[in-house]
């Protein structure tokens, strides 16, 4: 009951404060003509809408084109970060950070996820390699460049693997090339030392 009271004496000051000049504003506008009026009216949602770009919408979209642009490289990161837990693991095991060809292939799928591609590629183990070697191949479908080119300079950092095939070009969507986007395969070479 005293909140009650309270939010009704505030409310009671704020309109006698307020209320002059309440009046005074709904004289000037039964002042101006229908024209002015309705001029007024027009600069008012103007002036709103500028505010609201300005204070609202402009930075929120400048927040989200500054995120857009971070994500290649805060991926890149997260690959490097897999790479490091799984060579750490193998460390522990006495591998002297030489990935296992299972350990290798969850470290390529886990970085192709980490580098948004996992929708648009398959990566596949190929049979019929030497006893001391393990292939992969990686069959991509309109896939970004940017992404497949980051994915492609961070392997050295991911796995011991080599590239032994690449063979990719311009995506033809609807019958148009589509620059940035490509497909195709590459194959991936892991040499199987074993360590004393």
């Amino acid at each position: 009951m005293k909140i009650g009271a309270l939010s009704l004496k505030l409310t009671n000051a704020w309109h006698a404060r307020t209320g002059p000049f309440a009046d005074e504003a709904r004289a000037a506008w039964k002042q101006r003509t229908r024209r002015e009026q309705t001029l007024l009216l027009c600069g008012g949602v103007l002036m709103a809408a500028v505010l609201l770009w300005l204070v609202a919408l402009r930075p929120a979209l400048g927040t989200i084109n500054q995120a857009r642009s971070q994500l290649p490289g805060l991926q890149i990161s997260a690959a490097q970060v897999n790479a490091t837990i799984l060579e750490a693991r193998a460390l522990s095991r006495g591998r002297l950070g030489v990935l296992s060809p299972g350990e290798t292939e969850e470290a390529l799928k886990a970085a192709l996820r980490d580098m948004g591609l996992a929708n648009v590629s398959t990566l596949s183990r190929l049979s019929g390699a030497s006893a001391s070697e393990t292939q992969w191949q990686l069959s991509l479908i309109n896939a970004p460049a940017a992404q497949i080119m980051a994915w492609l300079a961070n392997l050295t950092f991911l796995a011991q693997v080599q590239t032994r095939q690449l063979d990719l070009a311009r995506s033809n969507i609807d019958g148009r090339d589509r620059p940035g986007v490509l497909s195709g395969m590459i194959v991936l070479v892991l040499s199987t030392r074993e360590t004393s």
